[in-house]
């Protein structure tokens, strides 16, 4: 995906649970004839939010997964638990998505909700833990050591 999706757009949950996604993210989404999103529960710096995979980075994704070995236990609750708790949602023609109830519920997904590119995917938060995501990275992002540790 050339470009990526980037940055924070603010967006506001409708009463049936449906979302609009970001002009930009939309444009990059139509670029590549992508139609549905892979939607799962996810996790950044202990707070809770949902990833978005267009389909070509959700198979990558799998790939990872295919590689491990699938009788480990450990592999096999992951993929239980991702997989358990991943859907396919189409992006209907106002450029919306339905998150479904249960993702809501644990992505803690109010009215308002804070969308962030990542590269090849991109996150949906609620703006409340946005907030606290946010405060949590910069103290861990700005700390020396932790540059280091990346290499930048």
């Amino acid at each position: 995906m050339q470009g990526g999706f980037n940055g924070q757009y603010y967006h506001s949950v409708d009463d049936k649970g449906r979302v609009s996604i970001p002009v930009r993210f939309r444009e990059l989404l139509e670029r590549d004839g992508d139609q549905v999103l892979f939607i799962s529960q996810h996790r950044l710096l202990k707070q809770k939010c949902l990833a978005l995979y267009p389909p070509r980075e959700w198979e990558r994704v799998l790939g990872r997964i295919r590689e491990k070995n699938s009788l480990n236990p450990d592999v096999q609750a992951y993929q239980t638990h991702l997989l358990g708790n991943t859907h396919e949602v189409e992006v209907d023609k106002q450029g919306r998505i339905l998150i479904p109830p249960h993702l809501r519920e644990y992505g803690g997904i109010q009215r308002e909700v804070t969308f962030q590119g990542v590269l090849d995917h991109f996150v949906l938060w609620d703006k409340a833990t946005h907030a606290k995501f946010e405060r949590a990275a910069e103290q861990t992002v700005t700390n020396p050591r932790f540059l280091e540790r990346l290499e930048l």
